[in-house]
């Protein structure tokens, strides 16, 4: 007995009949018959499209249709625009954009609404399993992050009340004792999924402001306004900015006092304003329950015009170069660092405090700067619809504080900073550097009405429009730091010049200067490593060298290299140091020596780069050539063989002639012998 359905859609109701056996794919084409005109549709069982009707192949019995049952087609945009472009248009496929005629303008002018227009197409992952989170972040959400208070009441033994037991790490007045002003952005999640966030949470949206130049702003097809209206559900909404309650890094650690003294140098040398980028990792802060530290361990200077009151942040060659190489070291870009000093005009030794509350954190295009590199580092999270979330990326300003001395203090942007940041055309600075402003609506923009809320004198929350100017710090979130650790051990020495410096530029002579001084000498144990272990050498030889030290030879190029310093295996960069294409490097630096006083005084010092070329070593496991290593040469030729000394180290329980060996390479200093023989 045939069935009949009713499809009721946008454009009319169809009745369709069809028997029980058939499928839904059936009763699909039959509504195209029907309505030729329909663009592409799904089938649900209500109006307001929550109960889909599928899969294509079930039949009408699976699906319970009865006869005179009412279900309804949802046109989807996406689709049709494949159809519209002569892909594929299928049943479960979206639909493309409708238009209807509404009216004629005063000029009299035809006028036509976009009806359903689609949004920018966004780009989200089939699952949420698919994003790949940071490994902090891997980790903290396998923590439950709980905490018991430090006011807890203690019961008797055994026994255990309500205010003893741990609570969640979004907890208000354990952010009380611990001093945290801002809760960890996995503590935020954790809120907004536990009954405390009213147990409603499905995920994390971002305010869309729609694309530059098309029509009203989002999702419309035709360029600036013309004689096209916009349906106003596709219109973007408007921002209330509010103070972010949480951040995605709760403190920046730099590894090292050097770090910052060298980046320091550049100022006392010329007393402009320079920026660099940190790079570091991110690692557990366990001084915040759930929280993350970002610990820089290098900062790279890009090139730029630096002037006392401002920087020109040029066009960088060797930017994916530098990334490319902090990845094969176990980092990342973390952030960026910029000076901001005065001194006081009585007191040299005094600086002046112009970062406060009553001015500002971050001057306007700072802030509009820092929301652009953060939308550049975006943070991955698996409660967002694409797959992305806020940003990890600081922001570190060296400033005078309120006594007049040299202070570091951090920050980052709100997600609302970042959304508007990100829509072209909306978010300016200004001359003012505590406010930013808000464009006016123009043919290639819609701009939604933005709020700011603010207390009154009298204590009662007043709301202003932020058009044209709102504060600045609305957009601000600080972040604890930087500090230094208790105890310090760097990945990374400063021996090496900068790059992009001019007072102390990078060169040939330089290099040859870095090997030669006294500490990278090849006879200590850890010598060789810490010859290496300089993250602005390896950036030199990467943008310098890299027909010697090809960037991905993982046996005898920079690859090899970054691993070696990455894990401080100072076993493997002695034998990296003996390896042909260093040995090749060290024959070019000393080549290049031509004229140079070192050059002619045994050349090239421990590392033998002299006039003439370097000999590959005799056996393998034998420490790199060295000038002394000629002085061993002719000690087994007939110079001195120390033999009492080679005796009393055989005493020691070393072998003899690897003994008399070290002796000559050290030139009879005992206990460096001993040292070498000790760390074999």
């Amino acid at each position: 007995m045939p069935l009949l359905i009713r499809v009721q859609t946008r454009i009319g109701q169809s009745r369709v009949s069809v028997e029980a056996s058939d499928s839904l794919q059936t009763l699909a084409e039959g509504v195209s018959k029907a309505l030729p005109e329909l663009p592409p549709f799904k089938l649900s069982r209500d109006p307001g499209h929550k109960d889909f009707l599928g899969p294509a192949n079930a039949t009408i019995a699976e699906l319970r249709l009865q006869h005179g049952d009412r279900i309804f087609a949802q046109i989807d945009p996406q689709a049709a625009e494949a159809a519209a472009a002569g892909g594929p248009a299928a049943m479960d496929t979206p639909a493309a954009t409708q238009t209807r005629i509404v009216g004629y303008s005063l000029s009299g002018a035809q006028v036509e609404e976009v009806v359903d227009a689609p949004s920018p197409v966004k780009l989200k992952a089939e699952s949420k399993k698919d994003v790949v989170l940071d490994e902090v972040d891997e980790i903290l959400s396998k923590l439950d992050g709980q905490e018991k208070l430090a006011s807890a009441v203690k019961h008797g033994f055994g026994d255990q009340g309500l205010e003893t037991m741990a609570v969640e790490p979004y907890d208000e007045q354990l952010l009380k004792e611990k001093d945290i002003k801002l809760m960890s952005f996995n503590a935020y999640l954790r809120k907004l999924k536990s009954v405390a966030g009213g147990g409603k949470f499905s995920e994390l949206k971002r305010h869309d402001f729609g694309s530059y130049g098309e029509s009203g702003g989002k999702g419309g097809q035709e360029k600036g306004w013309g004689n096209r209206t916009v349906s106003m559900n596709r219109l973007p909404k408007p921002m209330t900015l509010n103070r972010q309650k949480y951040r995605h890094v709760d403190r920046v650690e730099i590894e090292s006092h050097e770090i910052f003294d060298k980046f320091l140098d550049a100022w006392r040398d010329t007393g402009g304003m320079r920026y660099g980028y940190l790079y570091g990792t991110y690692e557990q802060d366990v001084n915040v329950p759930l929280g993350i530290k970002s610990v820089v361990k290098a900062i790279y200077e890009p090139p730029q015009d630096c002037a006392a009151d401002g920087v020109n942040m040029l066009d960088d060659p060797n930017g994916e170069l530098v990334d490319a190489i902090a990845k094969q070291l176990g980092l990342r870009k973390v952030g960026w660092i910029f000076i901001d000093l005065e001194m006081m005009a009585e007191d040299s030794t005094k600086y002046v405090w112009s970062r406060r509350p009553d001015t500002y954190f971050l001057r306007s295009n700072e802030c509009v700067i820092a929301a652009r590199l953060q939308n550049m580092n975006p943070s991955p999270c698996r409660e967002c619809d694409d797959g992305e979330f806020g940003s990890k990326f600081v922001t570190v300003v060296v400033t005078g504080n309120q006594q007049n001395e040299l202070d570091y203090v951090a920050y980052q942007v709100s997600q609302q900073g970042m959304d508007l940041e990100k829509a072209e055309g909306i978010l300016e600075w200004t001359s003012k550097s505590e406010c930013c402003r808000v464009c006016l609506p123009s043919q290639d923009r819609y701009v939604p009405a933005i709020f700011y809320q603010d207390v009154s004198e009298f204590g009662n929350k007043t709301t202003h429009s932020a058009q044209p100017y709102f504060p600045v710090d609305y957009l601000v979130v600080s972040v604890n730091g930087p500090t230094f650790p208790q105890e310090s051990n760097p990945l990374f020495n400063s021996s090496f010049p900068i790059e992009n410096r001019i007072t102390s530029p990078q060169s040939m002579h330089s290099l040859r200067t870095h090997l030669n001084r006294p500490e990278n000498k090849p006879f200590k144990p850890t010598g060789q490593l810490k010859c290496l272990s300089d993250f602005h050498l390896i950036v030199y030889l990467a943008v310098n060298h890299q027909s010697i030290l090809p960037i991905d030879d993982g046996a005898q190029g920079l690859k090899a290299m970054c691993e070696i310093v990455g894990a401080r295996d100072w076993q493997r960069a002695s034998e990296f140091m003996q390896s042909g294409s260093w040995l090749s490097l060290i024959q070019v630096v000393g080549a290049s020596s031509d004229g140079d006083g070192a050059a002619a005084a045994g050349g090239f010092g421990e590392f033998g780069a002299g006039s003439g070329p370097v000999a590959p070593p005799n056996r393998a496991g034998s420490r790199p050539g060295t000038a002394a290593g000629s002085e061993a040469g002719a000690g087994r030729a007939g110079g001195p063989s120390y033999e009492a000394e080679a005796d009393q180290l055989a005493l020691m329980g070393f072998d003899k002639e690897r003994a008399r060996e070290m002796l000559v390479i050290v030139q009879g200093n005992v206990n460096l012998a001993l040292d070498m023989l000790s760390s074999e």
